[in-house]
């Protein structure tokens, strides 16, 4: 592919020349794309990304959009890994990994800032058909695993408190409770039982 604006056969002055490594400018445009994608998902499902959609929720030009993404499944893809790896870092960023602090980042995720999560759930409905984004799927419980684990769950009740925390996402993203990281505490403490 071209130059998204000059059509001349050029890479954009936003990629590198030798290849597919971004400039700073250029990997600022890729991530408006990639959030441009939850915004739409959001809105109105996968059926309602596309290229021209994706720009407008990014404020870029539409041949920005079909420069980085060759299609709506590429689009998908990327933003599933995007959303997946915001996901995973916010499990790491807590300073320590406590229940309470579990709480407070599902409250945030699934209630105050409800956007990446609510289309990161529509990729992983998404993933059930589309057999390359598995490993991104994984990739998400993994982390919710992980973040068990560092908390206290012992490994035998891991997978179980993890299905179960999965559910209570859902329900937070659908009825907005619970809503505060007291009453989410309270729920987690009764799904993983006692901790070792």
């Amino acid at each position: 592919m071209g130059d998204p604006t000059s059509g001349d056969g050029q890479p954009p002055d936003d990629t590198a020349a030798d290849g597919p490594t971004l400039t700073p400018k250029g990997e600022a445009r890729r991530r408006a794309l990639l959030d441009g994608v939850l915004t739409v998902l959001e809105a109105g499902g996968p059926s309602a990304v596309t290229h021209r959609a994706v720009a407008r929720a990014a404020g870029v030009p539409v041949s920005a959009a079909t420069y980085y993404f060759a299609g709506r499944d590429d689009l998908l893809r990327a933003a599933l890994r995007h959303a997946t790896t915001d996901w995973a870092r916010s499990f790491d960023r807590l300073e320590r990994a406590s229940l309470r602090d579990l709480a407070e980042t599902l409250v945030r995720y699934a209630v105050t800032e409800r956007g990446a999560a609510r289309a990161q759930y529509e990729l992983l409905f998404t993933a059930m058909r589309d057999e390359s984004l598995r490993e991104d799927a994984e990739l998400w419980y993994s982390s919710l695993e992980h973040v068990l684990s560092r908390a206290g769950v012992p490994p035998d009740r891991v997978d179980v408190a993890a299905l179960a925390v999965d559910g209570l996402i859902v329900r937070m993203l659908w009825r907005g409770e619970p809503g505060t990281a007291a009453a989410t505490e309270r729920v987690l403490r009764q799904v993983v039982g006692p901790l070792s």
